[in-house]
């Protein structure tokens, strides 16, 4: 009797738990002819639309006259390619979202940055590609934002300068669609001669179809899915970018499934931390198209992507139901926006303004578990002078850059009060300390400056590897230094190769790369090696001095990851920003030799570099050959040990072994735990930042 009423209670137990949860599943319903073009989001009740398309079942169009045809479904084209209606220009101009009044900037010198996301300048006035000398067609040269209050300038081209033929920026010239098959299903456009990524095109008898971004094929019928991510699950295609799913599913890749209500609130679960992934429409950010061209970027700025396609499919991380996540991930595709060289503040500050409006869980924290990407060249650099609003959320970048206070800290007190002054600064201006006995070049102010910036706040923000190309890591590079053992259970043994068939490291020290004369570019490091082992520098090749185990040089290209292969230590220095040597030098099993001041490496609070590195500060560069030399037999053993063990975490691709991934997430639950742990700035700290930078404002910095 005992024993049943224990089993009794047993089992309600398991069934009471179950029953007391404070999350169900609940799907809204959409419109019934959402899915015909969009995606019926569970979640919201709302119909998510492809970029351009919009209202309760994706039919209406925010820039019509931006499209070729009026069949439905057909998306904008926008870009300075080819001739565009010039009412486009004006649609995209009076659209709230081209240049959105809440976006600003409180600094200066905000590089490649600004604050329309569709700056356009179109020519001529015609109506669905027409041929140029047909009847009735005005033509007019159209310019775009050239400021974010300025309306569209346009002036009518008198007779005698409408053009006979318009040349494209590849070489070809613009036809009109109907001479080419199928119209080019309207999703680009119809030219004879010039080139695109897959070829040149050299017979002008020929009219071929010029493919929008993210399609191809003859007539440009192929909807890319490799330009989605994971493809759309098999359950969707790719348009433009953009995954159109089957019913029942939406989002990114179209992998959600499922929506969920509280009877609590925001409950987030404390024993395995999850993250939620944002949908922001379309028409927020979006893979926006480059001037009408495939937005093909360089491969070693793509760990967003790839962090994005790993994280989509990793349901024992990602969960669906936002009300018990811990940290919540916006896909934005920055780099789209931004390039290299610019700056993501505008675009993570509009995607910011969007969840303040419209998300729940942003407001809960003030964004500080809320997760950003910036891949470009210096992050989110001039941090300390960013909108209060983008303060607080967790960024993810290459470039770990944080002195211990930006420049304006180190004026004289009582100097100014203005906190942005010393950005006015030129000429020479020396800071405190010798940044390099024997190499007496000067630093500008800019030089200084930009050192000074403030790129993290080491405790938030997560600084990752950049992605790295698939040759250094496919087979037949990276088995020469490495031993790959497949386990039953799928995993990868990794060990490093020894024994007389494997090369000799017989090259102390290697570096290829470019230099500049402005000693912002590498904080100087590049140009002093460079003196160093040069004509006239004290390890002249030429000279008494002479290393031949020291190979410096320009550029290595294909040759760089065998001269790798062959040295013990490998130089990683920076760049205009962050630097691919740490990562190439880890996968070749090199030491690498990091001189980078003030700047936080990739995985630095989940990897021991200490173990695998050395570290030197600018000030002793100038003995480097001393310092390399007096490391002993048994000390470099025991770094490229250290090698073998992490060298993985500094690379994406999973297919090969990659572990950046899970060590960017191992990163990103630390912060989790720093938000519950009260970890934030000291407040005097904090108080003292207030007074130096934001005047009037009380809360900007910190989290």
């Amino acid at each position: 009797m005992a024993l049943g009423m224990f089993g009794v209670l047993l089992l309600c137990g398991v069934l009471c738990s179950s029953a007391i949860s404070p999350f169900k599943e609940h799907l809204k319903a959409c419109h019934p002819d959402c899915t015909k073009f969009g995606n019926c989001n569970g979640e919201t009740g709302q119909c998510d639309c492809p970029f351009g398309l919009t209202g309760p079942s994706c039919q209406e169009r925010l820039f019509p006259a931006c499209h070729v045809s009026k069949d439905p479904g057909t998306l904008p084209h926008y870009g300075t390619w080819y001739p565009k209606n010039c009412e486009c220009i004006k649609q995209l101009h009076a659209w709230p979202g081209s240049c959105p009044e809440h976006l600003h900037y409180e600094g200066t010198g905000v590089s490649g940055a600004s604050p329309c996301f569709y700056d356009l300048v179109l020519a001529h006035r015609l109506s669905d590609s027409p041929a140029l000398n047909a009847s009735g067609v005005d033509w007019f040269h159209a310019t775009g934002h050239t400021a974010r209050h300025s309306p569209p300038q346009e002036a009518q081209l008198p007779p005698e300068q409408v053009p006979q033929e318009y040349k494209t920026p590849d070489g070809g010239q613009w036809r009109p669609l109907s001479e080419c098959p199928d119209r080019c299903n309207n999703r680009g456009w119809c030219q004879i001669q010039g080139s695109n990524y897959q070829g040149r095109h050299y017979d002008a008898a020929e009219r071929w179809c010029n493919c929008q971004g993210y399609f191809r094929g003859n007539s440009c019928e192929v909807a890319d899915t490799q330009h989605c991510y994971r493809g759309c699950s098999g359950v969707g295609e790719c348009v433009g970018g953009w995954c159109h799913c089957k019913p029942g599913y939406w989002g990114h890749g179209c992998t959600r499934t499922k929506a969920y209500s509280s009877s609590v609130g925001w409950r987030p679960n404390h024993a395995k931390i999850k993250v939620y992934v944002y949908d922001l429409p379309s028409n927020v950010v979006h893979r926006r198209e480059f001037h009408d061209q495939w937005s093909l970027i360089d491969l070693m700025y793509n760990a967003e992507l790839e962090f994005t396609e790993l994280l989509l499919g990793d349901w024992g991380v990602r969960t669906e139901n936002p009300w018990e996540a811990a940290l919540f991930y916006v896909p934005t595709f920055t780099y789209w926006y931004t390039g290299n060289v610019g700056h993501p503040y505008f675009v993570i500050q509009h995607a910011t303004k969007w969840l303040q409006e419209n998300s729940p869980f942003f407001n809960l924290t003030g964004g500080r578990n809320h997760i950003f990407w910036a891949t470009n060249d210096r992050g989110v650099c001039k941090l300390q002078m960013a909108p209060p609003e983008m303060q607080h959320s967790i960024k993810l970048v290459h470039f770990g850059q944080s002195p211990r206070r930006p420049y304006a800290a180190r004026m004289k007190v009582g100097q100014t009060t203005d906190p942005t002054a010393h950005l006015a600064l030129r000429g020479a201006l020396p800071q405190p300390g010798t940044r390099f006995p024997e190499f007496p070049a000067e630093f500008t102010a800019m030089d200084i400056l930009e050192e000074s910036e403030i790129c993290i706040r080491p405790e938030k923000d997560v600084v990752t590897p950049n992605y790295i190309m698939p040759t250094w890591v496919e087979p037949h590079n990276y088995n020469q230094v490495w031993n790959v053992t497949q386990l039953p259970d799928g995993t990868r043994q990794v060990t490093r190769k020894r024994g007389p068939d494997v090369p000799v490291r017989n090259l102390t020290l290697y570096f290829a790369g470019f230099t500049k004369p402005q000693m912002s570019y590498s904080q100087g490091v590049r140009q002093l090696i460079h003196k160093l082992f040069g004509p006239g520098g004290k390890y002249d090749p030429k000279g008494p001095n002479a290393r031949p185990d020291y190979k410096v040089g320009g550029p290595g290209g294909g040759e760089a990851a065998t001269y790798m292969q062959q040295s013990r230590f490998c130089l990683a220095p920076m760049g205009s920003g962050w630097g691919i040597r740490l990562v190439e030098a880890m996968i070749s099993g090199c030491v690498p030799v990091i001189i980078q001041d003030h700047v936080y490496q990739a995985h630095w609070d989940v990897v021991p570099f200490p173990e695998f590195s050395i570290r030197v500060g600018r000030h002793d560069l100038h003995r480097l050959v001393e310092l390399l030399d007096d490391v002993a037999p048994q000390e470099l053993e025991e770094l490229q040990a250290g090698i073998e063990r992490y060298h993985r975490a500094f690379f994406w691709d999973a297919q090969w072994g990659g572990l950046a991934y899970n060590y960017t997430i191992q990163a990103l639950k630390q912060r989790a735990h720093s938000m519950w742990s009260a970890n934030y700035r000291r407040r005097r700290r904090a108080q003292q930042r207030r007074r130096l930078f934001s005047v009037g404002r009380r809360s900007r910095h910190g989290w």
